[in-house]
Order: structure tokens, then C-alpha cells, then sequence
């Protein structure tokens, strides 16, 4: 199951041109979620190291980010509060900002890495992520593709903007 859902992410970033899948940093995971089964920790580094290698044959880099608060963040407003979310619901006590807690999450998982990468000297820092077909730029705006509710899937890089120029300039 894990090397069908690693294959499925990998899929998806390779038909997006995606260059980047970003992952929260899940070493430790055993150690973060005391109350989850022993194989469901095993489960989330083991899916990591399975995008990892396969990544690799596509030409994909894959990140690691800090996942201090991910699930408790809003990816709208940016208020934290362990309330924001109950199991899988997210609803921001400040702003009402309502979605599927997990979507959440992985927006502020890319906004993370987006933002990470602004100052960096590696071509520019990164347009936007994407995320199920949408955008997500670095000031937390979302836009999604006419009839895509944007309710699921993965974080994916857009172009940096070093390249989004050259293309810019190509056309």
C-alpha cells in the first residue's frame, strides 16, 4: 500500500512538472505521537523514504520542513490554537476559516517551505506551491483552477521565480 501511495504522489508531481515534494520532517514521528500505534509511526517514515528513492528516477527533489503546529496553524490568518482542530475537522477559532484538517496542514506545510526558500541563494525563491492543481503563493493566497474545489492533495512546487522569467521572457 505505501509503495502505491508513494507512486501516486510521485505521479502527481511528475504530470505537474513539480520539482520539489515537500514533506513534514517525520523523523521523530514515534517520539511526537505517543498515542499512535506502533505501525502507524513506522508507516510515515516509511512512506517518506519510499518518495524519497522513487523521486529520484523522476529528477524531483524532495524537502523536509518543521511540522511545529502544521495541524494547529491556519493556513488562512495564521492563528494558532491546539482548538483549531478537532480530528479531522480545522476550524480557526479567529478567522472561521473552515477545511478538512489534513488539506490544512499541508497548506501550511508548503507555505512553510515557501517561505524557508524566499532568502535562499538556490535560483530564486519558489513562485508558489501547488496544491491539488491550485496555487498557494508565499502570502498564504490560494487560487484554484475553474471546477477544482481544492478540498485535497499534495503539496508541489511551482516554478521558481528565476524560472518563471526565463519563461516569461522565452515566450
Amino acid at each position: 500500500m505505501l509503495h502505491r501511495i508513494a507512486n501516486g504522489i510521485i505521479e502527481e508531481a511528475a504530470e505537474n512538472g513539480c520539482t520539489i515534494i515537500a514533506f513534514e520532517e517525520l523523523s521523530g514521528t514515534r517520539d511526537r505521537l505517543p498515542e499512535a500505534s506502533w505501525g502507524h509511526k513506522w508507516a510515515f517514515e516509511r512512506l517518506y523514504e519510499y518518495v524519497k528513492y522513487k523521486s529520484e528516477l523522476h529528477g524531483i527533489d524532495v524537502a523536509v520542513v518543521d511540522p511545529e503546529n502544521t495541524s494547529r496553524r491556519c493556513s488562512h490568518c495564521g492563528f494558532t490554537h491546539p482548538d483549531n482542530r478537532d480530528s479531522e475537522a480545522f476550524v480557526c477559532l479567529k478567522c472561521g476559516y473552515e477545511n478538512h484538517a489534513d488539506y490544512n496542514a499541508a497548506k501550511n506545510i508548503g507555505l512553510r517551505y515557501l517561505r524557508r526558500n524566499q532568502t535562499g541563494d538556490g535560483g530564486g525563491a519558489p513562485v508558489g506551491v501547488r496544491l491539488n492543481r491550485g496555487t498557494l503563493n508565499a502570502n498564504g493566497e490560494y487560487e484554484t483552477p475553474a471546477g477544482d474545489s481544492g478540498q485535497s492533495g499534495s503539496p508541489r512546487e511551482s516554478p521558481t521565480l528565476n524560472e518563471a522569467r526565463s519563461s516569461d521572457r522565452a515566450k
